[in-house]
């Protein structure tokens, strides 16, 4: 029995788990009924290293640093007559945020109440004395109206520089991180929580996933990462100036502490309108902010016209707001327009 290969629908392990799918495209992690329990659980396989099977630093991680927003261990065991650990943990069936945020976003309170847990279970891991290093999107998994962070196995302890070994994901990583030779820090997985918020705000990752990994890196490593209120006009500027402190350049002039970014991110964004971006027929660029206990539901919508793009603020009944009139603009400005309607509105 090897994980590097897919196992079928109906392969039984230890005589107790009945694999019942694979969760994802990659990785060794499946969905399993628990005969026992008679529940629906998740197995990660471990493969041997080397010859040697994998330590249990995963799940003894994930067993001492139990807190609400970080992934539980049910159990860990190793496949009979093989060298082949598994660990097994609950099921999230509601997915991940990076699935979930593509591919316009999340309503911006969505996003920092999730970040708050988000930055709750990586202040456990920092006062553990360790660091996640690999802190994106796709290892925050949805858990009803809650998120848990997943994937310990990278968490590493800080040596007494206040250091760990390199790991990361180009879409995440901080700079220091992505460079040749780099390390990882509390202030690397400080970056790394800014550039999650900054794809669960706009659906995008700070610098284009798309681009040559090899091009990836160097925009990376020089700081060279796109404007969220570009991507995501309807951001305030104060949320926007939270993130970029997260993701300085420059590590000492971060937020110091997992806590004290989602302090600031609460912050920054109390009193704005819960905005998230909506899709429209042959428009190019829709927000919507929700409903106040004193304002109505509003919608900023940009249609292309031939050469121009026309931008307007409506009400849900389709009623033009007071005092706010329509803007002819070019896609140059697309993006400081709908910034200027929706801190006209908000």
């Amino acid at each position: 029995m090897s994980s590097s290969r897919p196992y079928p629908p109906g392969t039984t392990v230890n005589d107790r788990y009945e694999l019942t799918g694979k969760v994802g495209t990659d990785g060794s992690v499946y969905r399993a009924h628990d005969r026992n329990l008679d529940k629906h659980v998740a197995i990660k396989f471990l493969d041997p290293k080397n010859g040697r099977a994998q330590p249990w630093d995963e799940a003894q991680r994930l067993e001492h640093l139990r807190s609400r927003f970080l992934l539980d261990v049910i159990n860990a065991d190793v496949v009979l007559n093989s060298d082949i650990r598994f660990i097994v943990t609950p099921i999230h069936v509601q997915g991940d945020l990076e699935s979930e945020a593509r591919p316009n976003g999340l309503a911006s309170h969505d996003v920092v109440r999730y970040m708050q847990q988000v930055a709750s279970g990586i202040d456990r891991i920092h006062g553990a004395g360790m660091v996640h290093r690999d802190i994106k999107p796709a290892n925050v998994l949805l858990d009803s109206d809650n998120v848990v962070v997943s994937d310990l196995e990278f968490c590493e302890i800080l040596d007494a520089d206040g250091r760990a070994t390199r790991n990361g994901s180009y879409c995440t990583v901080a700079p220091e991180t992505a460079a040749d030779g780099g390390d990882c820090s509390v202030l690397s997985d400080v970056y790394s929580l800014g550039a999650t918020a900054f794809y669960l705000f706009s659906g995008e990752y700070p610098v284009d996933h798309r681009l040559p990994r090899s091009e990836q890196q160097r925009l990376i490593i020089c700081g060279c990462i796109r404007q969220l209120r570009v991507v995501a006009p309807h951001t305030s500027r104060a949320v926007a100036t939270v993130i970029r402190k997260a993701m300085h350049l420059d590590p000492a002039l971060r937020f110091q502490s997992a806590e004290s970014f989602a302090n600031a991110l609460i912050q920054a964004a109390r009193g704005s309108r819960n905005w998230r971006r909506v899709e429209h027929a042959d428009h190019i660029h829709c927000l919507e902010g929700a409903a106040t206990k004193t304002r109505g539901t509003v919608t900023v919508c940009a249609v292309r016209s031939t050469n121009k793009i026309e931008v307007s603020a409506r009400l849900r009944s389709g009623r033009r707001m007071s005092g706010i009139t329509d803007v002819v603009t070019t896609d140059r400005d697309l993006a400081k327009v709908l910034q200027r309607l929706v801190n006209a509105v908000n």
